[in-house]
């Protein structure tokens, strides 16, 4: 759990890796947080260090609205897969993903754990699939290994790519249509 401080900074540095990207300072920070920046030292070493907890907050905000809607009763099995496939905290969909593309050649801890997040704690989203299998709502015939891996390599592609620069459309915008074209395919 993260303390009350350290979230208030993580919220903080969200806000500022918005408008500035990966190119924030620590005076970006303080300003936003109208806070010294030796008490966001006390908290964080380093902008690295400010990255790699961030990661793990943004993730574990998104596996706890995987939770909410896996355990929801007002969803049906179909509706539970696509909110699912493209879970997003409502106060996460602003955030400028298309920014992240830098990571892997200025941060590769920082890239590295985003990866590995991006990679694992699929069991719910999979056990989820082969319910909507047995409902007959998935193909009994898709390989659900394929899906994962369609879906991982897009959300990678997103962020090691400046694929979205230049286009006024949010990352949640693409997430949703990559989770629109895995359920509907691309036939009209």
């Amino acid at each position: 759990m993260v303390s009350e401080i350290r979230e208030k900074i993580l919220k903080g540095i969200i806000q500022v890796f918005n408008k500035k990207g990966l190119k924030f300072t620590m005076d970006d920070v303080a300003d936003e947080l109208n806070m010294s920046k030796k008490t966001i030292y006390k908290e964080f070493s380093s902008k690295e260090e400010m990255f790699l907890e961030m990661a793990d907050y943004v993730f574990d905000n998104i596996k706890a609205r995987e939770e909410e809607i896996l355990n929801s009763s007002e969803y049906s099995t179909e509706e539970k897969i696509r909110l699912l496939l493209s879970a997003m905290p409502e106060g996460y969909r602003n955030i400028n993903f298309q920014e992240l593309h830098p990571l892997k050649d200025k941060y590769p801890k920082v890239y590295k754990k985003v990866k590995k997040r991006l990679e694992t704690g699929w069991e719910p989203t999979i056990n989820l699939l082969e319910q909507g299998k047995r409902e007959g709502i998935v193909r009994a015939e898709v390989d659900l290994k394929i899906v994962k891996i369609m879906l991982e390599a897009s959300l990678e592609r997103f962020f090691e790519k400046d694929v979205m620069k230049g286009s006024h459309r949010k990352y949640n915008d693409y997430l949703n249509e990559v989770v629109e074209i895995l359920l509907k395919g691309i036939t009209a």
